[in-house]
């Protein structure tokens, strides 16, 4: 009997620690086994600032993951978030010695692309190649074969504060879990949502977390631009609170419940004072002045990543958005009419097993971290990161 293709997937947001169990079947499928979330605090931006609880909020959502598959695994790929990850670009050209592509000359152009000299503050994250070029002709997906003289690749080499992944590090391992593979929060959301017909075409994926927003620029079947806003749904709730005088808990109750973009409303909502002793009413108006206001402020960043492309006509395929921002009443329609691009909500999909469980946009960036996963493989040692990267890139998302 063929041994099980399990893995274990870990996204520690800013809110919540979400945990995934999967499988690879025969058949190439990726089967949910179990899956959690846990809430967490502790966590800013994609940042560690309270160690014990952010470590008791992984053993938590790992090990309902676990109890749900019947497993008990204990190294995973985990998730990389916050505005402290950096994309280098990089270029490289090889000659050819025998005339026809082979699968080792792909590794080759593509780690020579990769070659870059990380200072102390940095360490590598993920390797995303965004294309390749057979002598000279460009938008090649798969070269293996092919007679010609010269191949050529294009990459982006993410990286991150070395301090934040060994701080990431240190509480998962406290939680009895080992890392074994790092992932771009951004991609890993963007992987786990968008059709490979959207890629090809052109799309913009948008994950909304609680901290953070990540960007990622899909177009001829590869990404072309990744980057980090810091400013998720969170600072909406922080705001509702501050303004409307209310407790976070009951300010995350408005928003999920009552916020809606541009429906200039009328009237009052009842809510428990601080105090718990007496109703407050706070008028509709003011709810949505305050929601209105902060969205327009994280549509402004996320512009500012945007115009960093040379795309006239804009996304094809239109704007996807997924986390737990992404559920925020009208925001969907008002990107639309901002952009004039179509929008809709992204949800994981192609899954087998707990599917079910699986499709809510909150759940995303973890699916994605297990597709990663199950193209890159695991290491079965500890080796030096350029090895790392060459046995766990050399299968590159295509």
């Amino acid at each position: 009997m063929a041994k099980r293709q399990l893995m274990l997937a870990l996204d520690v947001g800013t809110t919540k620690v979400s945990a995934m169990v999967g499988e690879v079947r025969p058949d190439g499928e990726l089967a949910v086994l179990g899956i959690a979330a846990t809430p967490v605090t502790g966590m800013r931006r994609g940042l560690v600032f309270e160690v014990e609880r952010v470590a008791l909020a992984i053993r938590d959502a790992v090990n309902r993951a676990n109890s749900m598959a019947g497993t008990e695994l204990t190294q995973a790929a985990v998730a990389v978030n916050g505005d402290h990850l950096a994309v280098i670009p990089g270029q490289a050209r090889l000659a050819l010695k025998t005339g026809t592509v082979r699968p080792e000359d792909v590794q080759q152009v593509t780690l020579k692309a990769a070659q870059l000299s990380l200072d102390g503050d940095h360490e590598l994250v993920q390797v995303i190649r965004r294309g390749l070029a057979v002598d000279g002709f460009r938008g090649v997906v798969d070269p293996v074969g092919m007679v010609a003289r010269e191949i050529e690749a294009e990459v982006l080499v993410v990286t991150g504060l070395t301090t934040v992944l060994r701080n990431l590090r240190r509480v998962v391992n406290m939680a009895g879990i080992t890392p074994v593979l790092w992932v771009p929060a951004p991609r890993a959301s963007a992987e786990g949502v968008l059709a490979d017909d959207e890629k090809q075409i052109g799309a913009v994926h948008l994950d909304i977390g609680g901290g953070t927003t990540g960007v990622t620029v899909y177009r001829g079947g590869h990404i072309q631009y990744l980057g980090v806003v810091p400013l998720g749904g969170e600072a909406i709730t922080s705001d509702l609170s501050l303004g409307l005088g209310i407790v976070t808990t009951q300010a995350e109750r408005l928003k999920l419940e009552y916020a809606a973009l541009g429906s200039e409303r009328e009237g009052t909502l009842e809510v428990r004072a601080v105090s718990g002793q007496s109703v407050k009413l706070i008028p509709v108006h003011e709810l949505e002045e305050i929601v209105d206001a902060r969205v327009d402020e994280w549509v402004s960043l996320v512009e500012e990543h945007l115009k960093r492309l040379d795309w006239p006509k804009g996304p094809a395929a239109g704007v996807i958005v997924t986390g737990g921002g992404a559920l925020l009443k009208g925001l969907n329609s008002y990107l639309e009419q901002r952009w004039g691009w179509p929008v809709r909500l992204g949800a994981p999909h192609s899954l087998g097993g707990l599917s079910d469980l699986s499709k809510s946009p909150g759940y995303a960036v973890v699916i994605g971290v297990a597709r990663a996963q199950m193209e890159a493989g695991l290491p079965k040692e500890q080796e030096n990161w350029w090895r790392r990267l060459t046995q766990w890139w050399v299968k590159l998302w295509n």
